[in-house]
């Protein structure tokens, strides 16, 4: 097993499991809010009193009653009803049109409160796609000691579109996983998560990177070990995201996910394998199972994808498929194929089938009168 220790910048929540109840219940709020459920606002709202929430969250729980108990116009019920399922089902472009088309019914009261909320989501959720946050991972090699060192987990935010913003995240997640594999194909696995109340804000310039250290993590390659890979996954809870002097709720906001490989000495002298060498490798009747795991050891992150599509080709090849077993549990440690070829046939099949579909997908339909005609047809 791999023991991950954490250190880190942000210090843990003084009670975890209340802060915890509190951000599921403010989610719980911001669904039965927008999903007109008066029953789950109310029943939120009075959990949070019960929780003695901070009083920034107390004011979200009361704002979301005074709009409940509020009346609405019977003529603007429809687009508001329209606004919350699109919103619901995640169709932006949609609650946008329903938006525009309500306010120009002229709303006012309860109705124009409550279209005002949806609009602000709208433009938190603009404000969220204009970030690119990523976890990254930052090796730190010890000289002390051979092939040790510190990885440091940091998120890390840009601007995709050159606009300077501040994030605000609620509680904050941060799950490690670590994994080795010897030469004979076997796997160790250890994991760990930390919570914490919040992080600092953090500030996004319009150019260049902002971010926060969240852990420090002692690594070494175990005794035996040909690789080890650590994975790093940020998960942030609802907080909020400020854009030109307007602060934004920050909802669903993603987090690409941090990833660091440590291999032995003499893989790493090899440098990283092109994205045909292992399909290349695995086409030889001479290859054995350890030169195609000493491959996909070697493979890149950004290249797995394409290596793993290329591996569709033996789908049919009970033998070939039984060597590259080992290679396989590495590049995709979370399908639990094992060393079974039969599994890792029908995970290949399976993938291979939904890239047709999806080269299908994406081929345009023409109508029957602008069908191509063919000399001799």
């Amino acid at each position: 097993m791999c023991a991950l220790v954490l250190g880190g910048c942000a210090g843990p929540a003084p009670d975890p499991a209340r802060d915890a109840a509190v951000a599921a219940t403010l989610e719980k709020l911001d669904v039965a809010l927008r999903d007109g459920d008066d029953a789950g606002v109310r029943a939120a709202a009075a959990r949070l009193h019960e929780l003695g929430a901070r009083n920034e969250d107390v004011a979200r729980a009361d704002e979301a009653m005074r709009l409940t108990n509020a009346r609405v116009e019977p003529r603007l019920q429809p687009a508001l009803d329209a606004l919350r399922a699109a919103l619901s089902s995640g169709d932006d472009e949609l609650a946008r049109s329903v938006l525009r088309r309500l306010w120009a019914l002229g709303p006012t009261g309860a109705a124009a409160e409550i279209a005002a909320v949806y609009q602000r989501i709208l433009e938190g959720r603009d404000a969220v796609a204009g970030l690119d946050l990523r976890a990254e991972c930052v090796w730190m090699p010890d000289p002390k000691i051979a092939g040790g060192g510190t990885c440091v987990v940091r998120l890390a935010a840009r601007s995709r579109d050159g606009v300077e913003r501040e994030l605000e995240p609620g509680p904050v997640t941060l799950a490690l996983t670590a994994i080795s594999m010897d030469a004979r194909g076997n796997q160790s696995q250890g994991s760990e998560a930390r919570s914490f109340e919040a992080l600092s804000r953090i500030a996004v310039p319009a150019e260049g990177v902002g971010g926060v250290d969240l852990a420090q993590i002692p690594l070494e390659l175990p005794s035996g070990a040909l690789a080890l890979r650590l994975s790093a996954e940020v998960r942030l809870r609802s907080g909020t995201v400020r854009e030109a002097g307007r602060i934004l709720p920050a909802q669903r906001v993603p987090v690409e996910h941090g990833e660091l490989v440590l291999l032995a000495g003499r893989l790493l002298a090899r440098g990283a394998a092109a994205p045909e060498d292992l399909a290349e490798l695995a086409a030889s009747p001479l290859a054995s199972k350890r030169d195609l795991l000493d491959t996909a050891l070697r493979v890149r992150r950004a290249d797995r994808d394409a290596v793993l599509d290329s591996l569709c080709a033996f789908t049919g090849d009970a033998a070939r498929v039984e060597r590259l077993a080992p290679a396989l549990r590495w590049l995709v440690p979370d399908a639990q194929g094992g060393a079974d070829a039969s599994t890792w046939s029908r995970w290949l099949a399976d993938r291979g089938q939904r890239t047709i579909d999806e080269v299908h997908r994406s081929e345009p339909v023409l109508p029957r009168g602008l069908a191509p005609k063919y000399a001799g047809h």
